[in-house]
């Protein structure tokens, strides 16, 4: 799914990292606290795979999906800003799978409601259906059967008390422009979370551009990211673990 944030292009990097951890330890959960699109869940094998986000609407459209649900064929600029408008006031006129569906799939980069009616365009390369694109990546997610049986559950990550689990963790990246209920992420009480999860039988990977000096780098590798069509960077991505390397490998 095209999310803000999403590992699609890593994906294949850092599944095998996170799956060595689950087989060495024997570990039967697997939670992702920061589940997005899920494009790193989907391909995890564990016992239980708990997928969780902050989001509503994100959770209501993969439980609408999961439970045979399907989505429109197509979503007008029109029905696009009646369905935003529907959201900004809290009104109740529209499910929340579909609610999720159009500001999850028809907004730019997947930015719900904030980066403008994606449509379709006109593009150097030719014309492009970005709905179509975002509508047919998620039906192949659920097509490929590695969402069906996860746990999908919205809540705030620090709900979590987790105890001998294997965590992935995603969280919005530090220094970088924030969108939806990633705005006002605190980054110290973040990372004091995780030490107490590390603590606790658990081994939690966190992906990020930088860490404080308490973590280590697992995994590196150079990647391109952008916010905008025209605003591309390459960027680190990491995978940290906490604590001196040795008790990392």
């Amino acid at each position: 799914m095209v999310y803000m944030g999403a590992k699609t292009k890593i994906a294949k990097c850092i599944v095998p990292v996170i799956q060595q951890k689950i087989d060495e330890s024997g570990a039967r959960y697997y939670i992702e606290p920061f589940a997005g699109g899920c494009n790193v869940i989907d391909k995890v094998k564990a016992q239980y795979r708990i997928a969780s986000d902050k989001n509503e609407y994100l959770i209501a459209l993969f439980r609408h999906l999961q439970a045979g649900g399907e989505l429109p064929e197509h979503i007008t600029r029109e029905e696009y800003n009646e369905v935003r408008e529907a959201y900004n006031t809290k009104s109740s006129g529209f499910p929340m799978w579909y609610i999720g569906a159009v500001g999850f799939l028809t907004s730019y980069k997947g930015r719900f409601f904030e980066g403008g009616y994606s449509g379709i365009r006109k593009t150097t390369g030719g014309i492009r259906n970005y709905y179509k694109e975002s509508r047919n990546n998620i039906l192949r997610q659920m097509q490929q059967g590695g969402i069906f049986d996860i746990d999908f559950a919205c809540r705030d990550y620090k709900e979590f008390t987790p105890q001998g689990c294997v965590i992935y963790c995603d969280p919005p990246y530090e220094g970088t422009k924030q969108y939806g209920n990633a705005k006002d992420f605190d980054y110290v009480e973040f990372w004091e979370v995780m030490r107490k999860w590390s603590r606790h039988n658990n081994i939690v990977l966190i992906s990020e551009l930088q860490a404080p000096d308490d973590f280590t780098v697992i995994w590196e590798k150079e990647a391109d990211r952008s916010m905008k069509a025209k605003e591309h960077f390459r960027a680190t991505e990491k995978l940290f673990m906490w604590g001196d390397k040795r008790l990392a490998e």
